[in-house]
């Protein structure tokens, strides 16, 4: 079975060069990815909508008290 190296050597010569330039790209930014890296990449695809990188951050929140137990925590004891 060939290793990934060889594939990969395989199948450079198949890819354009728009897709080569996303390669290196990914292969630059893989190890430490920057927000603004990661928004980049995420909006190429269609179907995916980054958030505007000047939003503000989400306010916070107090929790609303009920009795019982919390919705959140049923859901995980459920789903074990």
């Amino acid at each position: 079975m060939p290793s990934a190296k060889q594939l990969l050597h395989e199948k450079i010569d198949q890819v354009s060069e728009d897709e080569a330039r996303e390669v290196l790209e990914l292969l630059r930014t893989k190890k430490n990815p920057t927000r603004e890296d990661l928004i980049r990449r995420a909006a190429r695809h269609p179907g995916i909508h980054a958030p505007d990188p000047n939003a503000p951050p989400f306010r916070s929140v107090e929790p609303i008290e009920c009795p019982g137990i919390p919705a959140s925590e049923l859901l995980i004891r459920d789903r074990r």
